[in-house]
């Protein structure tokens, strides 16, 4: 029993997509051909007209994985029609062998093509090392997540990037999208956030997948899953304002409390692939969520609270399905009839979709990176950096750049605590403060 009441709000939300005339090509790097890479390269051609986003040069240990690559995913996009109208895209240059990455990073910033930033989507052991090299060589950052295998190395990566004038971002997706905006703040008062996010790797990903390598990425299901289910906890309880992370709840008490794996399982390097956990907040608001590699596809999740009587659901947040809109809903339901019968009323709320989220992504990545180097330009470097701003500048992108960079590093420390309630056998873990 019930109603479907659709909402269409895109006339205040469509995504502005711009026309820079008269722009500098932002030449783009490429650390490794990785799946996810692709996906990235596919948005960035979207935005070669727009924007005026190249990919410049693409680095591998395999030069036939590197030509494949660009031919597969550079070049054919335009041909395909997947690039702005009057894109016009150069072929990459090409660095391949043992010191692929080293070779594209200590390339100058004044070569041709120009390569301004890098996109690193490398295992994230690796992440310090080529992070640190690509700042110091003059270079923007676009970093895969977890984003460090500590939020002490990735704290050290925002320091850097700050000396440097340089951007780091992490590359997460959904956080860029109208909709996630939407949909965070549409409970008043949440108390409450519930986040499923699994899929079956399989026998063979559980034993051969850089995810559960502890020489990889140690932090397994946790840092690849539960990243994105902590990052919307975040999101929703600091009703997307950042300055909501570092206010204290009247009693001197952190924004996030505590942590606990309440339950898991670990492979024999002691990398997690199953996991149940509790984030708690100040104010009795608690994030519980389901990371797991051995489950089938679920990436649903829920926000409920005193303040209202709906409850809101995205079942595609992180994956989204395809299509002109994305959308959520909100669902009240009742009983009647001495509590025999519920009554559903769903609403679905749709958000225009015309800019995919890797695509919004890849135009805040170029818009806050021009603009932070523009006014570091314009100023002298800061030392004197605080945990809420790296970058100097009153603009609106500056301000921006700033509370992404302090949602990643708040997002970092939960994943530290998580990380450490499975080394106590699922204790409970206090949060330290920032």
């Amino acid at each position: 029993l019930g109603s479907i009441i659709t909402f269409n709000p895109l006339a205040t939300l469509k995504y502005t997509h711009q026309n820079h005339k008269g722009m500098e090509t932002f030449g783009i790097g490429i650390l490794g051909c990785a799946r996810i890479a692709k996906k990235n390269c596919r948005a960035v051609k979207k935005l070669s007209s727009s924007s005026c986003l190249q990919i410049t040069a693409v680095a591998s240990r395999s030069k036939e994985k590197a030509v494949d690559f660009v031919n597969e995913v550079v070049l054919r996009a335009l041909d395909d029609g997947d690039g702005d109208d009057g894109a016009q895209q150069q072929t990459p240059r090409i660095f391949a062998g043992e010191n692929a990455y080293d070779q594209l990073l200590n390339s100058v910033t004044t070569t041709t093509p120009l390569i301004n930033a890098v996109y690193i989507p490398l295992p994230t052991m690796l992440h310090e090392r080529y992070v640190a090299k690509a700042l110091r060589s003059g270079k923007h950052v676009l970093l895969e997540k977890p984003v460090a295998p500590s939020s002490k190395s990735y704290r050290e990566m925002l320091h850097a990037a700050s000396q440097n004038g340089k951007f780091l971002m992490d590359g997460t997706m959904f956080v860029h999208h109208p909709r996630t905006k939407h949909f965070v703040t549409s409970i008043p008062n949440p108390n409450r956030v519930t986040f499923n996010f699994t899929f079956d790797g399989g026998s063979d990903f559980l034993k051969n997948d850089i995810r559960l390598k502890k020489d990889g990425d140690p932090m397994g299901c946790i840092g690849d899953l539960g990243w994105y289910c902590v990052r919307m906890g975040l999101l929703v309880f600091s009703s997307h304002d950042a300055g909501m992370l570092v206010r204290d709840d009247g009693d001197g008490g952190t924004f996030v409390t505590a942590v606990q794996v309440v339950r898991y399982e670990v492979n024999e390097e002691g990398v997690p692939y199953d996991a149940d956990c509790l984030v708690h907040f100040s104010g009795n608001r608690v994030l519980s969520f389901r990371c797991s590699f051995i489950h089938p596809l679920n990436q649903t999740v829920h926000i409920s609270g005193t303040g209202s009587e709906y409850t809101a659901t995205m079942t595609d947040p992180v994956l989204p399905r395809d299509g002109d809109v994305l959308s959520y809903t909100l669902v009240k339901q009742g009983l009647i009839c001495y509590d025999e019968i519920t009554t559903e009323e769903v609403n679905e709320i749709q958000i225009d979709n015309s800019q995919v989220q890797e695509v919004c992504m890849w135009n805040n990545f170029a818009r806050w990176a021009r603009k932070v180097e523009q006014q570091t330009s314009s100023t002298s470097l800061w030392n004197g950096m605080n945990e809420q701003q790296w970058w100097m500048g009153d603009s609106a992108e500056v301000k921006d750049a700033n509370a992404n960079a302090f949602y990643s590093l708040y997002t970092a420390i939960v994943m530290d605590a998580l990380m450490e309630s499975i080394k106590f056998g699922g204790a409970k873990v206090q949060v330290k403060d920032m």
